[in-house]
């Protein structure tokens, strides 16, 4: 199962609660460029910073991962990583759905050990990505 590798390629930063509390700024703008940040206090695991949207793809990927082991809540994130990893969408679908770019979505799903797949399967999906693309192109201008 793809989720047994999930954290391999996950870097992680250890700081301590008096870090966090010089540093607050740096380390919050830190993690919100992708860096996830462990707190320590006297060498013990306290609490973990990640980004929110990493933090809601692992909880997608979480949910996907236990899917039939019972009823898991519905929410737009689980169902569109559900959708890729299902191979019902691209990952610029994915991207699209989930209001970001298809690079931010591919660099996460890289640094969060998801599993990528490249190339439109189908005509129509080359299209959909033909479609998304341009429109990232439209949103950037």
């Amino acid at each position: 199962m793809f989720l047994r590798g999930l954290y391999k390629t996950m870097t992680v930063a250890i700081i301590s609660r008096t870090d966090l509390a010089r540093n607050t700024r740096e380390i919050v703008e830190q993690v919100r460029r992708g860096q996830t940040v462990l707190l320590q206090s006297y060498g013990e695991d306290q609490i973990v910073l990640l980004d929110v949207l990493d933090y809601r793809l692992l909880k997608a990927l979480g949910a996907y991962g236990l899917r039939e082991m019972g009823e898991v809540e519905p929410d737009s994130i689980g169902d569109v990583v559900r959708s890729y990893l299902s191979q019902e969408i691209s990952l610029s679908k994915a991207a699209e759905m989930l209001n970001t770019s298809r690079y931010d979505l591919l660099e996460r799903f890289e640094r969060l050990g998801v599993p990528l797949r490249f190339g439109a399967q189908t005509v129509d999906e080359a299209r959909v990505e033909v479609d998304a693309a341009q429109d990232a192109g439209t949103h950037r201008a």
